[in-house]
């Protein structure tokens, strides 16, 4: 054993590259052993880095029921002069001078029973044409259990339908000038009529009404035959309405002449206010009429295209078809929306929250348009007032909800119909319906406004909004990002339309069932991911 020793302790001082690569060998194993006994793996240090990433099908993203965030002035109003938007016969008042109101709330309402029959038939229409597209698109066609002959025998019986309004209105024109105008005429039918001798200080108004009366004669012999002419509903219609809006031309201008009428030993006061309220009941079977024969009409022109689409199966409907149902559908909505508005102008709201200290008008009454109605009064009263988009306008209506700062209620009080000239935007007013707090007025707020379209609404109409943040701007476009079965991210170019809020309208034709990543912040195409469970299961 020394001996061995004293050879190895040679050899080191005798050879030194032998110690070298001794030293070599200890540092080879050492560092091997490292590796190999190593508890962290590259695949776990790369996974750390992976992008994790939630996704939703565009349907589920393109819900539009969230609030649209937006900013407004708070302003001051002291009171509201309220006038009415149209004439009629008040039929119901349930405020008197004196009580409290809220902003939104209603005082009273005309007659309207025409409007409200003409919003229950054009909400038929409307769903009729929902109806007549999704035949045509051949989705649930299994269950609309709309046949052919049944949407032929509904367009027959609206072309009847019809075909009574149009005799219905001639009636009426017949009626308002042979039966109740002309009580004020000498040889009214005659080639020189003369107005009845009452005291008119309008000399020139006077005349007009004599020739005016000759002329009329002329058009409601048009009625008569546009009356009897079943063959070409349409032209018929439109010349009825034609007549229809010459007669009440000719009723206002009397109506005018005997407002202003002097009453004489001959023709008393009490006399006087009998014509006019004979010629008031005139005008509003004109008018009555006038919407009933509308009303009808737009229901022929929906039962027609209902008919038409009916006769595609459920799965043959061709591009043209599909653009037809929507085209109708479209114009169905804008009657709805056309009726509603008609109706709401029937209806006195309050536009402020305060007390009533004028109301000049009792049941009973015929008011003209545009005259004062109700004053409501509140010395400090707030509202806010706000711009909004077209695009944005479209998804509010009156009376829906509204939040100012997060805490403070309040309700949409107005949405203007048309663009401001000045700022391109529509005028939205908002009334607050509880205390005004710590708002004052020219204060900048925060509002959250409750919109009014919904899903189904916008499906229908091949556009879809989603979350801004799920769509990014490249340099080649906009795109949203899908995940690919290898777990990376693929770019699927879109159109972008207006922005709502956190809201970006989607005008290219992007499928509902698509799963897309809902935030697309800090992504690029091709980059691997993982997806996170909570997310919608992939197709």
């Amino acid at each position: 054993m020394q001996s061995s020793a004293r050879r190895f302790w040679s050899l080191v001082v005798g050879h030194p590259w032998y110690v070298g690569g001794i030293v070599l060998v200890i540092v080879v194993v050492l560092v091997g052993s490292r590796f190999i006994f190593s508890t962290k793996t590259p695949d776990a240090t790369a996974n750390s880095d992976i992008a994790h990433v939630s996704v939703a099908t565009v349907g589920d993203l393109a819900q539009q029921t969230g609030p649209l965030a937006v900013v407004g002035t708070v302003t001051s109003l002291d009171q509201a002069t309220i006038l009415a938007q149209s004439a009629g016969e008040v039929t119901s008042l349930r405020r008197t001078i004196g009580d409290r109101v809220v902003a939104g709330e209603i005082i009273g309402s005309f007659e309207n029973s025409s409007q409200r029959a003409a919003v229950t038939q054009v909400e038929g229409a409307y769903e009729s044409a929902q109806a007549a597209l999704t035949k045509a698109q051949g989705t649930t066609a299994a269950n609309t259990g709309l046949t052919s002959s049944q949407a032929q025998s509904s367009a027959q019986n609206s072309a009847i339908a019809l075909a009574s309004a149009l005799n219905s209105t001639y009636a009426a024109l017949d009626d308002a000038v042979h039966t109740k105008a002309d009580a004020l005429f000498v040889n009214p039918r005659s080639g020189n009529p003369t107005l009845i001798a009452v005291l008119i200080p309008n000399s020139r108004l006077a005349n007009a009404l004599q020739t005016e009366r000759v002329s009329i004669e002329t058009v409601l012999s048009k009625a008569s035959s546009a009356a009897n002419n079943t063959s070409n509903l349409a032209a018929s219609t439109q010349a009825l309405l034609d007549s229809a809006k010459e007669t009440q031309v000719f009723l206002n201008d009397l109506i005018t002449a005997f407002n202003i009428a002097i009453p004489d030993s001959n023709y008393t006061a009490t006399t006087i206010a009998g014509y006019q309220t004979s010629l008031a009941q005139a005008r509003t079977e004109v008018s009555s009429a006038v919407s009933a024969l509308t009303t009808a009409k737009n229901a022929y022109d929906a039962a027609l295209s209902g008919a038409q689409s009916a006769s595609n199966t459920a799965n043959s409907g061709t591009q043209n078809d599909i653009a037809a149902a929507q085209a109708s559908l479209k114009t169905a909505l804008g009657s709805l929306n056309a009726a509603k508005a008609a109706l709401e102008k029937t209806i006195i709201r309050s536009p402020i929250t305060g007390t009533i200290v004028s109301l000049p008008i009792t049941r009973g009454d015929y008011v003209p348009s545009f005259a004062q109605v109700a004053v409501v009064s509140n010395p400090g009263a707030l509202y806010v007032e706000l711009q909004v988009t077209q695009d944005e306008a479209r998804t509010l209506a009156v009376g829906n909800a509204a939040t100012i700062n997060g805490t403070q209620s309040g309700v949409i009080t107005f949405v203007a119909p048309a663009l401001d000239p000045t700022t391109g935007k529509i005028q939205v007013k908002v009334g607050l319906t509880g205390a005004a707090g710590s708002l004052t007025a020219g204060q900048a707020v925060a509002l959250s406004l409750s919109r009014s379209v919904n899903a189904t609404t916008q499906k229908t109409l091949k556009q879809v909004t989603i979350p801004i943040v799920a769509a990014k701007i490249l340099p080649t476009g906009p795109v949203v990002f899908t995940v690919s079965g290898s777990s990376t991210l693929m770019a699927q170019p879109v159109v972008l339309g207006a922005i709502l809020g956190d809201q970006v309208v989607v005008t290219s034709n992007l499928s509902l069932d698509l799963p897309i990543v809902a935030d697309a912040r800090g992504l690029s195409a091709g980059q691997t991911v993982m997806v996170d469970m909570a997310s919608t299961t992939l197709h």
